[in-house]
C-alpha cells in the first residue's frame, strides 16, 4: 500500500533539490512525510516539542521577556529575530490570557492618595454590579451623578440596563485601553530620539513592556479568582514592585550606552520609570472613565 503522501523531491517552500534530509538546507522548512500528518505525531511530536521544549521559541522569548528586560527588544533592533517569537504574537498572547484571566471583573490598581489608576485595563463582566464599576472608573462620583441624571439612582437599574452598560463598556473600553502601548511608544520616541531615531524600535520596546505587565499579572489574578487573598497580595505587592524595576533596567539597557555615566543613566532610567508607569496607569484610568461617560450616554 503506498502512502498518502509521497516524501517530495524539492521543497515546498523554496524549490530548493532535497537530499533525503528532514529539513530544508536552503530555508529550514520540514520536509513532509505521510507519518507527519497523523494525529498521534501531531500530538507526541508538535504539540509536545512546542510546549516542553526549553529549546523552542515561545520559551526562550518568554524566559528572556520576564526576566531580562530590554533583551529582546536590543535584539529585535540589531536583526536577530528568528530566534524569538515576534513581538506582536508576544503582545496579541499576553492579551488573550490577561483577558481570559480577568474575566470575573478583577481589576488591578495603583493607589496614590485619592487617585485610583489601573495598572492595566480592567475587563468588565456582564454580570458585574453598576456601582462596581463607576467605582473602578471614577473616585469622585462623576459618573455616578451622570447615571442619576439620565437614569435615576443607581441602586435601582434593572438587570436589562446593568447588561447594556457593562456591554458598552467593555466594548468601547478594553480595546482603546491597549492603545497605551503606543502612547508609551510615542513618548519613549519624543524623549531618545537622538539615541533611537527609529519610532519602531520604541513601539517594540513598548509592546514588550506591556507583555511584561499582563503577564507578570496572572498569577495574582489567579490567586484572586481562587480567593487565595493571603498569596494574591504579597504577589501584586511584588509585581507592583518588579514592575518599576522591570522598566527602570530595561530603560537602561535599551536607551544608554555601557560608556556613559552610570549614575546619570540609572538615575534617568529610574526616573523614566516611574514617570512612564503612571503616565500609562493615568492614560488607562482616563480611558476607563472616558468609556463609562459614553456607556452612560447610551442608556
Amino acid at each position: 500500500m503506498t502512502n498518502a503522501v509521497e516524501t517530495p523531491a524539492v521543497c515546498v517552500s523554496c524549490g530548493h533539490a532535497l537530499a533525503g534530509e528532514n529539513y530544508c538546507s536552503h530555508c529550514g522548512e520540514e520536509v513532509l512525510h505521510a507519518r507527519k500528518l497523523t494525529l498521534r505525531y501531531f500530538l507526541t511530536h508538535s504539540v509536545v516539542h512546542e510546549l516542553l521544549s526549553f529549546d523552542g521559541k515561545i520559551w526562550r522569548t518568554l524566559t528572556l521577556l520576564l526576566f531580562r528586560p530590554g533583551f529582546l527588544a536590543l535584539e529585535y533592533a540589531a536583526g536577530r529575530r528568528r530566534p524569538y517569537v515576534g513581538p506582536v504574537r508576544v503582545l496579541l498572547v499576553a492579551i488573550i490570557a490577561y483577558v481570559l484571566a480577568t474575566q470575573s471583573g478583577t481589576s488591578f490598581t495603583l493607589n496614590i492618595g485619592p487617585l485610583k489608576l489601573n495598572i492595566a485595563p480592567p475587563p468588565t463582566s456582564p454580570e458585574r454590579s453598576i456601582e462596581a464599576t463607576l467605582e473602578q472608573a471614577d473616585r469622585f462620583g462623576i459618573l455616578e451623578r451622570m447615571f442619576t441624571e439620565r437614569v435615576g439612582p443607581v441602586a435601582n437599574a434593572s438587570d436589562e440596563i446593568r447588561a447594556r452598560f457593562n456591554r458598552s463598556l467593555d466594548g468601547f473600553a478594553t480595546p482603546l485601553s491597549f492603545t497605551t502601548v503606543l502612547l508609551v511608544a510615542f513618548v519613549l520616541h519624543a524623549c531618545f530620539y537622538r539615541r533611537r531615531p527609529l519610532l519602531v524600535e520604541h513601539v517594540v520596546f513598548s509592546m514588550h513592556f506591556f507583555s511584561f505587565v499582563l503577564l507578570g499579572l496572572l498569577l495574582p489574578a489567579l490567586a484572586l479568582r481562587l480567593r487565595a487573598y493571603y498569596v494574591a497580595l504579597p504577589l501584586l505587592l511584588f509585581v507592583n514592585v518588579w514592575q518599576f524595576a522591570y522598566l527602570a533596567v530595561a530603560v537602561r539597557r535599551f536607551y544608554f550606552s555601557a560608556g556613559q555615566s552610570p549614575l546619570l543613566a540609572w538615575t534617568a532610567s529610574g526616573v523614566g520609570a516611574v514617570l512612564l508607569v503612571l503616565l500609562n496607569s493615568a492614560f488607562i484610568t482616563a480611558i476607563q472613565f472616558a468609556a463609562g461617560a459614553y456607556a452612560i450616554a447610551r442608556l
